[in-house]
């Protein structure tokens, strides 16, 4: 885990991700499958927000799904925010920081929080603001990449390459131990891309191996936590 004093301040994190290509950002794959966990707990009409919506992808898969959701979105970057507005014309997109949101309490009925927590010196103080900002009984899905991952060093490596800020690596463990500080019920986690291998018959073999032991899930490449605020 870097030290807390690599962690970079909010306007250095807002100038780096307007300098990065789109193609650098999460795949839509991806956020089909987030989206795909938290669509059972959605009803037509439901207030959700995607809290460092990035490229807008995310927000997109979103806007698809035949429940015309009222959709809102932020980020702490400008050029992120004018491409997600771009993409989802409908949603309410702003400038806005995750650890400050400027919604009222119980705003929505379902929140994401996408390749974020990393960014920040310590996942707390957004995940407690995510929880007001959530009605009771609402939902959060958070996915960040996996300090536990197989090929974690050999991943820092390459990510190191193309990424404009440095980034504050957590366990599936630890963020648990955030959720559940910030008032969450745990409910499903999970991984996201890939265990080891990438491609082709590995990547079978590890689908077989994920459904035989379960627990391999938090060895994956990225950590998937769906989360529930109490009634």
């Amino acid at each position: 885990m870097n030290p807390p004093d690599a962690i970079p301040s909010k306007a250095e994190i807002a100038r780096g991700y307007d300098q990065i290509p789109s193609e650098k950002f999460m795949p839509q794959k991806f956020h089909r499958l987030c989206v795909g966990l938290v669509r059972p707990h959605l009803q037509p009409g439901a207030a959700v927000a995607d809290l460092g919506c990035g490229q807008g992808t995310l927000l997109q898969t979103l806007g698809a799904l035949p429940l015309q959701l009222n959709l809102s979105a932020c980020d702490l970057s400008p050029g992120l925010v004018a491409s997600t507005q771009q993409r989802v014309p409908a949603a309410a997109v702003r400038v806005a920081d995750i650890e400050a949101l400027p919604y009222a309490d119980g705003t929505f009925d379902a929140a994401f929080a996408t390749e974020v927590m990393e960014h920040l010196a310590t996942p707390l103080k957004a995940l407690t603001e995510i929880h007001r900002a959530l009605k009771p009984g609402g939902w959060l899905l958070v996915s960040l990449p996996n300090r536990d991952w197989f090929r974690f060093d050999e991943y820092l490596r390459d990510r190191s390459k193309f990424q404009p800020v440095d980034d504050h690596f957590y366990r599936v463990a630890e963020m648990e131990g955030f959720l559940q500080q910030a008032g969450f019920v745990v409910r499903q986690v999970r991984g996201g891309e890939n265990l080891y291998f990438g491609g082709g018959l590995p990547r079978l073999l590890e689908k077989l191996g994920l459904l035989l032991w379960p627990r391999l899930h938090r060895r994956m490449k990225r950590m998937i936590l769906l989360s529930q605020k109490p009634d």
